[in-house]
């Protein structure tokens, strides 16, 4: 394992286990993403297949993809120690369908990995890398994909009025402050959502570095997938700054 950043804000077990318990408070569509998401798996439940999580965190979507599908392992991918604790913890009980690699999205993960993947998803990652580190992401994924494997990314998006957004995460902001208020996110996550806060709305339209909230347009995204070499793109699913975007590496014939 390599070492994570140490000024990575879930680098400690306090801030990881805050955002693991009240993820599905701070992101109003979290439960839906992750359905989404193990549907537009075309696989079926007694199949063989190896997952890789990128930014996969505490494991809580990994832990639907095992329970639903028997057969399958899965890797997750994350820079935090803390996170992936909670993810050892979590994933216990399907040992050895999980393992674990500590790594940047930026780094060499891929390294770590036992055999190519079929399916490569994410949720809430991919957004904090820059637009370099996107686009080389995703030429990463789809060379480790095996042919006809899917990449599926549920991610934040902005639009590309610039109104538009800033309406839309002040919406967010107010969604998460009133569940501080309302306790079904910990009071101590208070600080961690005001330095959100003035990072992308009182410092709105600053530059940008990897790790902020780097958002950018789908059609953007779509861009850098086909240009990656996924020759099916296609958004199948959408609500204000969320969306997910799914590529398949299609098996090329001579």
């Amino acid at each position: 394992m390599t070492a994570a950043t140490p000024t990575y804000r879930w680098n400690t077990s306090a801030a990881a286990e805050g955002y693991d318990e009240a993820a599905p408070a701070i992101h109003p569509y979290y439960e839906t993403i992750q359905k989404h998401i193990l549907e537009r798996m075309p696989i079926k439940a007694d199949e063989a297949f190896l997952l890789v999580d990128l930014g996969g965190g505490s494991g809580r979507l990994v832990e639907r993809v095992l329970q639903r599908f028997r057969r399958a392992c899965a890797v997750i991918v994350d820079q935090s120690a803390p996170f992936l604790a909670l993810a050892e913890r979590r994933l216990g009980r399907f040992a050895p369908r999980a393992s674990f690699v500590q790594r940047r999205l930026q780094d060499d993960w891929e390294a770590d990995l036992r055999a190519a993947p079929d399916v490569i998803v994410s949720t809430s990652a991919i957004h904090h890398l820059v637009r370099t580190e996107k686009r080389s992401l995703f030429v990463k994924c789809f060379g480790e994909l095996k042919p006809g494997g899917l990449l599926i990314n549920g991610d934040e998006y902005r639009p590309a009025d610039d109104a538009e957004y800033r309406e839309l995460l002040q919406k967010w902001s107010a969604h998460m402050f009133a569940a501080v208020d309302a306790g079904r996110i910990p009071a101590s996550f208070r600080q961690t959502l005001d330095f959100w806060q003035d990072r992308n709305i009182r410092r709105f339209g600053e530059p940008k570095q990897s790790g902020d909230d780097c958002h950018e347009t789908i059609a953007t995204q779509v861009g850098y997938l086909h240009d990656a070499g996924f020759d099916q793109v296609a958004v199948v699913w959408n609500q204000e700054l969320w969306a997910i975007v799914v590529g398949r590496k299609v098996t090329r014939t001579s």
